[in-house]
């Protein structure tokens, strides 16, 4: 079988919305005689908020259409409908109704962000059509909308606890100051209950929680109360731009305490931002770039080339969830007949509930009864510049 290069189709859309960067990325997979497209929605944050976890996203979104044009779906030609929701929940919204209603798509990838999910899930519950997250994090999202939704991600609660054991058994100590982003979801949960949760039953005080918001700049304000405090060590629960620049004002401030970060800042970009001051700093990934499996090593090193950075766990988990949607549509069934779209919906809905032991990048996947990819995460620290794998 022969495939056709990757050409782009200008189609309409919604104000903002963006296919590709206003294009929709259309790969022919076979050649011959013509057939209906197998359309998959994809939703990521290509601008705004959080632009560079889409950006991340869409190179490896791009390294999985490749895959796929080498080995293809029931010889049909694929589609990705990819529209930019700037972080926005209100673009989620109307981005689900419009994949789902008017594009038609058999299933859906995304959208990125813990809150974008909670709004988008409910409508492709309404639709019923399946819909897959590579990267919320936030507990219970995907259980809350079943039986349509999924999450092939861990869950900051299945990650948290592993990473407090690491830091405090390197770390001895009594007392901590959180710093939490209370205007992003995900790292509110974290930072409000997961991590305190999980600080207590290990017996470790938190002495104030203090909160910031997604998108400010100074930040020289909550490190001073922090300092004021004297706290053991420092908690920030927060996405890479503003876990990386507070990072660099408690360096700046002169506080010399061991910091532990949330699954946002587990990111390529956290490591430009904070810089120097990043080096110490530990996170937790489901996905570590120089992992020595031989697999997952050259797929980063592909990563790398191409995009530049290291490759990061959002963009490991979109080339994994890219390749479940063809595994499901090849052996579920699927008919790819407009008549039978809510028929075919369904299937895909069942082989993603039924997933086991899917050998992707980011380690092996399997569904779990509450609809999460059950899978493994690494322990990491910044040490010059990069992240380091810290065994548990």
């Amino acid at each position: 079988m022969t495939g056709k290069s990757a050409t782009t189709k200008i189609r309409p859309g919604l104000r903002r919305a963006a296919l590709l960067g206003a294009a929709g990325l259309v790969l022919s997979l076979a050649a011959g005689p013509a057939l209906a497209d197998v359309k998959i929605g994809v939703l990521m944050p290509l601008s705004g908020k959080g632009a560079s976890y889409g950006q991340h996203q869409d190179v490896a979104m791009k390294m999985a259409l490749e895959q796929l044009q080498k080995t293809g779906i029931k010889g049909e030609k694929v589609e990705l409908v990819v529209y930019d929701t700037r972080g926005e929940n209100s673009e989620a919204i109307n981005l689900t109704r419009k994949l789902i209603f008017n594009d038609k798509v058999l299933a859906i990838v995304g959208p990125f962000f813990s809150a974008e999910c909670e709004v988008a899930f409910p409508i492709a519950v309404q639709g019923k059509t399946p819909i897959v997250t590579a990267s919320s994090a936030k507990p219970g999202i995907a259980t809350k909308n079943r039986p349509w939704a999924f999450r092939n991600a861990l869950s900051s609660d299945l990650m948290n606890g592993d990473l407090l054991d690491v830091w405090l058994k390197r770390n001895p100590l009594k007392s901590v100051v959180v710093l939490t982003d209370v205007k992003d979801a995900f790292t509110k949960v974290d930072g409000t209950v997961v991590f305190p949760t999980e600080l207590k039953k290990r017996n470790v005080e938190v002495l104030d929680n203090i909160s910031y918001q997604t998108g400010d700049i100074d930040y020289s304000a909550q490190v001073t109360k922090a300092k004021g405090l004297n706290p053991d060590g420092i908690l920030i629960a927060g996405l890479y731009n503003e876990g990386g620049n507070i990072v660099r004002e408690i360096r700046k401030q002169g506080l010399k305490q061991p910091i532990v970060g949330a699954l946002g800042m587990s990111e390529p970009r956290f490591l430009e931002i904070a810089g120097p001051a990043g080096d110490g700093t530990m996170v937790v990934n489901p996905f570590w770039a120089d992992d020595p499996n031989p697999k997952v090593h050259d797929w980063a090193v592909e990563y790398k080339k191409r995009a530049g950075v290291e490759a990061g766990n959002t963009a490991a988990l979109m080339y994994d969830t890219v390749n479940l949607m063809k595994l499901c549509i090849e052996k579920s069934g699927v008919t790819n007949k407009p008549a039978e779209l809510d028929s075919d919906r369904d299937k895909i809905r069942n082989c993603l509930g039924g997933l086991k032991n899917f050998p992707g990048v980011a380690g092996e996947i399997t569904m779990n009864e509450v609809r999460d990819g059950a899978g493994s995460s690494a322990i990491l620290k910044v040490v010059n510049g990069k992240y380091v794998n810290m065994a548990k």
